[in-house]
Order: structure tokens, then sequence, then C-alpha cells
């Protein structure tokens, strides 16, 4: 192993525990956080093993190099989902499959360094690295709508680090194409180096943009808006009346409660405070009241926002600031609901309000 690959993969290693403690330190850990702290620690053991295997010749060791790279495009895969509204299944548990069957395999080969063996494993490798990125990006494309329905363009951006890490992630692919291509030809891995970079590359946009901008959207939001579009509830066991009662407790809730002023605030606990089921207060919101969960809670905060205007209880805040004193978490969010909702932006609306 050169100088410069040790480098990048102790750089890599270190970042990947890095990104493992931030997340683990958050107050509030949901389960994409849960999700990516494993993927980190995978990161971690998959680039230490780099620096490991130089001092130490472990056959065991060996084997989990070659073989860890299968659960690269599984947990991308799980933490994209985690985030865009998708749940996890024991069905989920079959994407490890490979990484068990080669794994395991390795040591019953005679030699693990057997050329056709290593090529065999390295293609195999290579067709689930390419198909799992080009999976989540056609998946994202199918759910970009209800962000961008649902938020301004520059909020809308802050998801596409999702995209470009696949796309960096198929790009790298090629680099790797290229290597196997160099190693059929002349048995020598050229590129070694660029395969160690690509994986602490990932490490850090994952990181940073995975802590930044993870849960901009709680996956419950995005699961509502897709289910809400396809009739789900047309064989509901709701009858009109309870319908009617449930729409009755929620509007009462928001009269009496500010729960939407934590930018926490989920379906989940307003099921929990009401005590009725999700897919209940689902039905009646998206049915009967005519929205999602997100919209309503946005209007509520919107509304508390331009209360506060008006009776000159925001002089104290900036406009940025009084959107996360309502409950917003971004800037460009609070802005465009309340456009959205007052054909206005906070600065005019309360500059209007001034002036009357």
């Amino acid at each position: 192993m050169g100088t410069s690959v040790a480098i990048v993969s102790g750089i890599g290693a270190i970042q990947s525990i890095l990104f493992t403690l931030l997340i683990f330190l958050k107050k509030e850990r949901n389960k994409s956080d849960w999700i990516l702290m494993v993927w980190f620690l995978v990161f971690s053991i998959h680039l230490s093993l780099k620096l490991g295997i130089e001092f130490y010749e472990v056959t065991s060791i060996d084997i989990l190099i070659m073989t860890i790279s299968f659960l690269h495009g599984p947990f991308f895969l799980f933490y994209s989902n985690s985030i865009l509204g998708e749940r996890f299944t024991r069905k989920s548990l079959l994407h490890f499959i490979p990484f068990l069957f080669f794994f395991i395999g390795c040591f019953y080969v005679e030699d693990i360094h057997e050329p056709n063996w290593e090529v065999i494993l390295l293609i195999v490798k290579l067709t689930s690295l390419i198909l799992y990125p080009s999976f989540i990006l056609y998946d994202f494309k199918s759910k970009i709508r209800f962000l961008k329905s649902k938020t301004s363009n520059s909020s809308v951006l802050e998801y596409f680090w999702i995209k470009t890490a696949a796309i960096i992630f198929l790009v790298s692919m090629g680099v790797s194409v290229i290597r196997l291509i160099t190693e059929l030809s002349v048995g020598v891995s050229y590129f070694e180096f660029v395969d160690v970079l690509r994986y602490t590359v990932l490490v850090m946009i994952i990181g940073f943009y995975g802590l930044k901008y993870g849960t901009i959207y709680k996956p419950e939001e995005v699961s509502e808006y897709l289910s809400s579009n396809k009739g789900k509830y047309k064989h509901s066991p709701l009858k009109t009346n309870e319908i009617n009662n449930i729409s009755d407790l929620i509007n009462q809730y928001f009269k009496e409660n500010k729960s939407y002023l934590n930018p926490d605030f989920s379906l989940t606990k307003l099921s929990r405070s009401i005590d009725i089921r999700k897919h209940h207060l689902s039905q009646v919101i998206n049915s009967e009241m005519k929205t999602t969960f997100y919209d309503l809670v946005n209007t509520k905060r919107i509304e508390y926002a331009t209360l506060k205007i008006r009776e000159g209880e925001s002089s104290y805040l900036t406009m940025e600031g009084l959107g996360y004193d309502s409950g917003f978490n971004s800037k460009s969010v609070f802005f465009y609901h309340f456009k959205k909702q007052t054909g206005k932006t906070p600065g005019q609306y309360k500059k209007e309000m001034s002036t009357n």
C-alpha cells in the first residue's frame, strides 16, 4: 500500500468516526440517523482495514476487505429511502445476501487471490455498486415532485445532495471499470488510490449534507403525500360521523396547543396527543380537510407569524428569526409558505402592517 493510499484511508476512517459521534450526540435521532450511523461505522471499518492489512496479514481481514463493498449499496438505499418516506422491513434484509454469500464463500475458496475468483468478485461488486445508485436516481425522480410542490426551489436544492452522491458513486464506478480492464490486461492495480479516495469523498459529502439537510422533511410527510394520491382511503372503515369527530379533535387541538411551533412536531406526536391512529389522522386531513399534515402545520405556523407581526411582537426579531420562532427550520421554507399564504414576503407584510 502506498503512502498516499494510507493517508487517504486514515482520513476517511477518522471522518467516518467523527460523523458517527456527531450524529450520536444529536439531541433527537430518527431512523435515518441510526441508519447513517451504522453506515459510517461500515465506512470506518472498510477504510481502517485498508490500513490494518498493511501490518497484519490475516485471511479474515483480507476477505472482509474484498466483500465489505457489498454493504455500501444497501445502506445508501436504506438511508435515501428513510429520508424520502420508505419504511425498513424484514424484506430489506435480503439486500445483505450478496455480502453474506461472498463473505462466507471466500472461506471455502482454496486461494482467495486466484485471478478468476478476484475477477468474478470484482464484476459482481461493480454491478452492485452501479445498480444501487442507479435505482436511487430513478426513485428520486418519482418523489421530487413532492419536494417541488411543497417548498421553494432553494429548499429543493437542499435535497439534491442525494442525487449528487449517487452520481459521484456512478462516476467512480467508471474508474473502477477502467481498473478492472487494467487488471485483466496487465495484472496490476493502478487505481487503488482512486478507489480509496472515492469512499473518503463520499463520507465527506454524505456526512456534511446528511447532518445539515437530512431532516428537512419528515419521512411521514413524504409518504403521506404519496399515499394520498393512490386512493388509499377507498376502503377505509371510518364512518362519516367518526371522520367529523376526528376533524373536530384536530381543530380543537390546534386551537388549544402550540406544539406546531416545535420544528420536530410530527404526525406521530399529534397521534399520541389526541389518541387517534396515524393513518386515520392522515385520512381525515387528506380527504376531509383537503390538505396534508405538512401543509396544515405550516398554515398554523404562518398564522402564528402574522399574528406576531400584527401585534408588534416581532420587532425584536429578524424575519429569519421570526421563521425559526414560528417552527420553521429553514429560512427559505418560511419565506415560501409566508408568501404562498399571504401573497407577500414577511418584510412586505410587516411594512404594510406598520403603515396601517
